[in-house]
């Protein structure tokens, strides 16, 4: 047999020196790794971004939507075989479940406002912005009626606009408020109905009392003003004061309704989360209508429990409806508001 001579083995050393190359980091798991640092960041330090130029709004709008970019993140590094880099994509992913399966869930965190399985049961209350001129308005609020809705809000509630929906409502609902641009629809009998100022020239919020069949609701209709990137002043101060009319409400049962032009993810709307529940089942999503992606809308209580929620998709709106049925529940301790978070 003739003898190979010309093959040449690694020693021992060599070998060592191969595989620790092999498994060092290379440039695509620095990458992933950087990326997902990132976006871990944001998620439980959003607050900190700054507001300027719309980076904060977009971003705390959005944040549910992180959990489908570290998802693909994660898929990329796999497929790369950026092996290192998988590792805080993963750790990345798991932080998001933590935060927000919680909500997909039952719709929120608090277990206050956690939802009953079986039928939706209680009384039900739906808002809605109409959206200004809109052409289809009285085929929007002929949807919110066929959904049994017991208390129904809208906002962007023009003058002609009222002028077509008024017999409709009216011959369905026995009582109404209406302040400037918002207006309420009741079963139940309403009473001591004024005007709130949050912010704008014009009226945009209310409260009063409904005749709830289990007892007195102190319900605040409502509509914050409107957001643009790096335009947030005004809704901001509107939501602080907001806040601080609940904190001196003495009322066992509460209810904050309409739109709010804020994601609860929103720094400026941590306030409200400190004393009030939010209605919903999964992310309930309301705008835009073509394809929602944030939730503006909101139904805020205190002193119910949540057996249900849905949204509703009305003609010629850009907001989804949001409706939620409540029942009586254990009144959730109210937390005092410093200065410095409002």
């Amino acid at each position: 047999m003739d003898k190979d001579t010309g093959t040449t083995y690694a020693t021992a050393t060599q070998r060592g020196l191969f595989e620790a190359r092999r498994h060092r980091p290379r440039a695509r798991d620095w990458v992933v790794g950087l990326f997902a640092g990132v976006l871990m960041a944001l998620l439980f330090g959003h607050g900190l971004v700054p507001e300027a130029r719309g980076m904060a709004l977009a971003i705390e709008s959005f944040l549910p939507w992180f959990g489908m970019v570290i998802a693909a993140l994660l898929i990329v590094a796999l497929l790369s075989r950026a092996w290192a880099g998988s590792i805080p994509a993963a750790a990345a992913l798991i932080s998001w479940c933590v935060v927000f399966l919680p909500v997909m869930a039952t719709g929120a965190a608090p277990s206050s406002a956690a939802a009953t399985s079986g039928e939706p049961s209680g009384w039900s209350i739906v808002t809605q912005n109409l959206r200004a001129g809109n052409p289809h308005a009285s085929e929007a609020v002929e949807k919110l009626i066929t959904s049994g809705a017991d208390v129904v809000v809208l906002q962007e509630l023009t003058g002609p606009t009222l002028e077509r929906i008024a017999p409709l409502m009216d011959g369905t609902f026995a009582y109404r408020q209406v302040a400037g641009t918002v207006g309420v629809w009741s079963r139940f009998p309403l009473s001591q109905g004024r005007p709130l100022a949050l912010g704008l020239g014009w009226s945009r919020a209310m409260s009063m009392e409904v005749e709830a069949p289990e007892g007195p609701v102190q319900l605040y209709a409502v509509h914050l003003p409107s957001v643009r990137p790096g335009e947030v002043g005004n809704r901001n101060r509107g939501l602080a004061k907001l806040s601080r009319i609940l904190e001196a409400d003495p009322s066992q049962r509460i209810l904050v309704v309409g739109d709010f032009n804020a994601a609860n993810t929103d720094r400026a709307f941590a306030p409200l989360l400190a004393t009030l529940d939010d209605a919903r089942t999964g992310f309930g999503f309301t705008w835009p209508a073509s394809l929602p992606a944030t939730r503006p809308d909101h139904i805020l209580f205190r002193g119910f429990t949540l057996s249900g929620a849905s949204v509703i998709t009305t003609p010629g709106t850009d907001h989804l409806a949001a409706m939620a049925w409540l029942q009586p529940g254990a009144v959730r301790p109210t937390v005092s508001l410093n200065a410095s978070s409002l």
